[in-house]
């Protein structure tokens, strides 16, 4: 069922990596093991696992990040039973009311968004299943539910006609450690959300800005080629490479930083994750290598 659901490339992957078919094994023993009014029907919870599996760029890396006890019990919930629902009351739910009173201190306005966010993320809607459903596994549930709730509180202060914080100040102050940019770069959304900023910030950088970016980047040439090809001298050409690095990086930050709801420590992480994955990105804004 599992492999089903990844797709064939993954499913042809997972095969020839016996590892991690253990490790997806182990994590499926795992949700069966937290009890019968807890744990997910076990061929939803492996059919659930491999479409999630299935949505991201890398699944061996995808593997290693799941936090399947997570991803089982929001499953659970969804299937309404009880001792996942009592688990995401007390664990999840319970524990908002800190970064939502930083957008609005009033217990009446936690006690609202709380209950706001519990119905909208566990009831069906009107063309598909509850939004709990998107939770992926990658990233813990309490930081996914988190940065919901708050997106959920500056729009409800903000229909108000109220003044509010930031998302990434409020999402600062509580920011979670084990939020990682591998795990955050995984998800499909951030990744979308990354090409797109990096093609609009392309478009605002001159011609010869791009040039240098995509020789460098996506052709890999050394300097010296590059300063050969352009007539240009070794250090007067890596000053104009590092000047529109810098100038690419600031504007997709600022992209980055407006378009997500991030922490600081979040945004500065993806930024990483970002940096890491430069050449292939800005291969998919300027098309192959010549």
């Amino acid at each position: 069922m599992l492999l089903l659901a990844v797709g064939a490339p993954s499913a042809e992957l997972l095969r020839g990596r016996p590892e991690l078919l253990e490790r997806l094994s182990s994590a499926l023993d795992e949700a069966g093991a937290l009890g019968e009014d807890t744990a997910p029907g076990s061929t939803a919870f492996a059919r659930h696992v491999g479409e999630q599996l299935g949505r991201t760029a890398d699944v061996a890396r995808a593997i290693e990040l799941l936090h399947a006890r997570d991803l089982a019990m929001a499953l659970a919930c969804v299937e309404g039973k009880p001792g996942a629902l009592a688990w995401m009351e007390t664990s999840i739910f319970a524990k908002l009311g800190a970064p939502l009173a930083r957008v609005d201190a009033s217990p009446a306005f936690v006690a609202e968004v709380v209950q706001h966010v519990r119905t909208w993320l566990l009831l069906p809607r009107e063309d598909g299943p509850p939004r709990l459903m998107d939770y992926s596994g990658m990233g813990p549930l309490r930081s996914w539910v988190r940065a919901t709730a708050v997106r959920a509180a500056l729009r409800m202060r903000k229909a108000k006609g109220q003044e509010e914080p930031t998302e990434s100040e409020v999402l600062a102050r509580h920011a979670l450690p084990d939020v990682t940019p591998e795990a955050m770069y995984l998800r499909a959304d951030v990744r979308q959300h990354v090409r797109e900023a990096l093609a609009q910030v392309v478009r605002t950088l001159d011609t010869e800005e791009q040039e240098v970016l995509r020789l460098f980047f996506v052709d890999q040439l050394s300097l010296t080629r590059m300063g050969e090809l352009l007539g240009l001298h070794k250090s007067t050409l890596s000053r104009r490479l590092s000047a529109a690095h810098s100038l690419l990086e600031k504007r997709t930050r600022k992209l980055l930083a407006d378009r997500l709801a991030l922490s600081t420590p979040e945004l500065e992480s993806l930024m990483r994750a970002v940096r890491s994955q430069l050449d292939l990105s800005l291969s998919g804004v300027f098309g192959a290598p010549r």
